[in-house]
């Protein structure tokens, strides 16, 4: 999941749509009003955003051999 704040002055948010068609499961979210910090902009909906993932989405299967390659592969 990524969460973004729409007035984000360090990373802006168009960044966020690329790379969230490389995660694949992901799920992009933004906030109007938040900068950089939307988890401190609006605590209350972020927890929202993120308990509707976690309900809402199937985890990842992760094995550690393919992840030491990503790491290694630098993908």
């Amino acid at each position: 999941m990524l969460l973004w704040g729409e007035r984000d002055p360090i990373i802006p948010s168009v960044t966020a749509a690329p790379r969230n068609e490389l995660i694949p499961g992901s799920r992009f979210e933004s906030f109007a009003d938040a900068g950089h910090f939307p988890h401190r902009t609006d605590p209350r909906e972020f927890v929202r955003v993120l308990e509707d993932f976690v309900d809402t989405t199937e985890p990842a299967e992760v094995n550690e051999d393919d992840f030491r390659e990503l790491l290694r592969n630098g993908g």
